[in-house]
């Protein structure tokens, strides 16, 4: 059975559309800031999960651009940067089980360098065309559970207060994507559309029916209800809508009892790092 997921994809180009839009703003607004340029592989080490359509997607791209020697190499630093995950992750359970505090445990997890498969000899992305969102927002200031981050290259200092693109957002919308995909291909698998999975995983993955655990019935479309729902509970997706002025504090996000979609109306503010640049 061959498995169409153009509807998919193309919602998700939909959001690296927007995304593109709000780095661009930044670009604009703040050039004494950004300081990503070309030749600048510093977001290429670091750590960080893609969702099940846009490992999909990426996966796609890669199988149709690569083939023969070249594919070879990206496969084998792909297996190579596994592998550092994977003791990487072994380490981090090993000092959670012997009680080490999480906040330890999450900052040597960031302090971590893993090459990204895609980084070629010439520290270049192989990809960049169809990179990761998250690589995209890469210098800019992020949040994620009200915790602000930003690329230490940049010239956003630890202390100040700047808009600041809501992760959370981005994700609730990446996550919507892949669970209208779950249904579409009536998987067996309940908790397919929550996976997250390194890069260098999502390229050596065949997607086939096996994996995505396809049932008998099969509809590749978004179910109308669940059509229905969104057109009354989404709000319309502009570029400004994952970007808070005055994004929320971590404290205020810890104890805030509202979906993510309230965040970009919530009128608390983050501060870059408290203090300091991660």
């Amino acid at each position: 059975m061959a498995l169409d997921f153009t509807e998919y994809f193309e919602k998700y180009e939909a959001v690296v559309a927007e995304v593109d839009a709000v780095f661009k703003k930044f670009e604009n607004e703040m050039s004494d800031l950004v300081k990503c340029g070309k030749g600048c592989s510093d977001c290429c080490y670091a750590l960080f999960d893609v969702t099940l359509v846009e490992a999909m997607y990426i996966n796609t791209k890669f199988n149709e651009k690569f083939s023969g020697l070249e594919r070879s190499i990206i496969m084998t630093r792909a297996d190579q940067a596994d592998r550092q995950i994977h003791k990487l992750k072994r380490k981090v359970y090993k000092a959670s089980q012997a009680g080490q505090p999480t906040n330890d445990i999450l900052l040597e997890v960031a302090k971590a360098r893993v090459r990204c498969p895609m980084l070629d000899d010439n520290d270049l992305c192989s990809i960049y065309e169809n990179r990761p969102i998250t690589c995209r927002l890469y210098g800019v200031p992020t949040s994620i559970g009200g915790v602000a981050h930003t690329c230490n290259k940049t010239g956003f200092k630890g202390g100040e207060k700047y808009p600041t693109v809501n992760m959370d957002i981005v994700l609730d919308k990446l996550l919507a994507i892949g669970k209208d995909l779950q249904e579409g291909i009536g998987s067996r698998f309940k908790e397919l559309s929550e996976m997250l999975l390194p890069l260098s995983m999502a390229l050596v993955t065949e997607y086939d029916e096996h994996y995505l655990g396809v049932g008998d019935r099969v509809n590749l479309t978004i179910p109308k209800e669940r059509v229905d729902e969104l057109e009354q509970t989404a709000p319309k997706v502009v570029p400004e809508e994952i970007v808070a002025p005055d994004a929320p504090k971590s404290e205020a996000c810890s104890t805030c009892t509202q979906s993510k979609s309230a965040c970009e109306t919530c009128g608390e503010s983050i501060v870059l790092g408290g203090g300091g640049k991660e």
